[in-house]
């Protein structure tokens, strides 16, 4: 009887042991997650500004290493290879290693740093400051096994920690993450004459006194804006892609002896000359390189085609320019006479040959019909006679806008061919065989 008595103590004692574990164990671990949820999540890698970091040196445990420099206020890549730097790009990063946050300690004073592919380290970035401390490494190793994170170490301090694992990206980097790869260092926006040659084909386009783009045949003519805007944003921005070599001084083993395209772009920083060779060897990218820069460098296929544009291409189509809902006056000149519209508010007027009220929504159909003059081809430049506009038929003349901007455009028939042009085009442009038709009856109805 005693001893039945005895084992059920001895089983209450083990019951009770084994939940004043349990709960101890709970309690140890909500203390050690506190601190993580408190502080070590806000705690920063290092707690200093950029600004005073002076170098950083990239030793990547597989890979070449190489140094950057603060220099006069501007980064440069000194080592292995003088380069200049995207002070963009290494803004990122610097931003990324300054704002870095531990997530987890894994182990405070771990036995062994293979353990977490810190002996040695996948990635060692070594920094030198203007402040304390002077220097400082921090060094990255294995992905966790979830992949969720990196294990990570600050050299001198034992604590092994993680950080996010997009981390890993933004600080391990290579000289071409780092390096400045504009394939042309002209801004864009302050172009001023574009050069282009390509199979035996050329053209130019040239800021006019007005800063409109036109396309110079000779003479110039109107050149298509939402096309040059096109070519400007391929030009904003363009970067290399890869770099086979430094050095371009063997031209003829990239196509550079026959290329594929020219390039001469001229602003007010000076010219530059980008020249398209032949495609790499995987035939997706072209090789090209730009006479004031050194290395030869890939640009995408579709860079080279937007390029390949013939002059029609490039034209501006539209014989107006204004809106319907801008337009204030509107004169007319037909073989059948002459008439002025006026605006006065919303309510529009016919002025000549005699006054009347005009239907706002025919007056909206004409100015459309107006508008939508657009040229179908060009024909070769020529005496204007050749084509009956020494003596035009028709003549639209439409003031627009708050600052009074007046468009005209003469047009003609010649047998079944309709001819037009601005006043100011020293061109004309062959339009639709029905355009005038459709403008024609648009005025009648007014």
């Amino acid at each position: 009887m005693k001893s039945k008595k005895f084992l059920n103590t001895l089983i209450a004692v083990a019951i009770l042991a084994a939940t004043w574990a349990a709960f101890t164990y709970y309690d140890k671990r909500k203390s050690s997650e506190k601190p993580k949820s408190e502080t070590t999540q806000q705690e920063k890698v290092f707690s200093l500004d950029a600004q005073h970091i002076q170098s950083v040196t990239f030793k990547p445990r597989d890979g070449e290493d190489f140094t950057c420099r603060r220099e006069a206020g501007k980064w440069t890549i000194l080592e292995p290879h003088p380069l200049a730097a995207d002070q963009g790009a290494f803004s990122g990063f610097l931003n990324s290693l300054t704002t870095a946050t531990l997530e987890e300690v894994i182990d405070p004073h771990p036995a062994s740093l293979k353990d977490f592919g810190l002996d040695p380290p996948a990635f060692n970035l070594e920094l030198t400051t203007d402040a304390k401390p002077p220097a400082f490494s921090l060094l990255l190793g294995d992905d966790t096994p979830t992949s969720g994170g990196v294990y990570a170490q600050v050299a001198g301090n034992p604590r092994v920690f993680t950080l996010a694992s997009y981390l890993k990206n933004s600080l391990e980097k290579k000289p071409f993450d780092l390096r400045d790869r504009r394939a042309l260092t002209l801004e864009a926006d302050h172009l001023q004459k574009i050069g282009v040659e390509y199979k035996g084909t050329k053209w130019t386009l040239e800021k006019n006194p007005e800063g409109v783009w036109d396309l110079v045949l000779p003479p110039p003519v109107r050149a298509d804006r939402f096309t040059v805007d096109g070519l400007l944003s391929q030009l904003r921005g363009l970067t290399m892609q890869t770099i086979p070599a430094e050095d371009k001084k063997k031209g003829g083993e990239y196509g550079f002896g026959s290329p594929e395209l020219r390039l001469t772009l001229t602003g007010s920083e000076g010219t530059q000359t980008i020249v398209v060779g032949k495609k790499d060897k995987e035939g997706d990218r072209y090789l090209a390189m730009n006479s004031a820069l050194d290395p030869v460098f890939t640009l995408n296929s579709s860079f080279v085609t937007q390029f390949q544009k013939n002059q029609n291409d490039l034209r501006e189509k539209d014989l107006f320019s204004f809106s319907a809902y801008d337009a204030k006056r509107v004169e007319v000149q037909t073989p059948k006479g002459h008439w002025v519209f006026e605006r006065h508010e919303s309510q529009w007027k016919r002025t000549a040959p005699s006054a009347k009220n005009i239907s706002p929504d025919k007056m909206e159909t004409f100015l459309t019909r107006l508008r939508d003059l657009r040229a179908d081809s060009f024909p070769k430049i020529g005496n204007l006679a050749q084509y009956g506009l020494d003596k035009p038929t028709y003549r639209f003349s439409v003031q627009s806008g708050e600052k009074n901007v007046t468009e005209s455009v003469e047009a003609g028939k010649l047998g079944d061919h309709v001819y037009a042009r601005r006043s100011t085009d020293p061109a004309p442009a062959e339009l639709p065989k029905t355009a005038l038709d459709d403008v024609e009856k648009a005025l009648n109805a007014l």
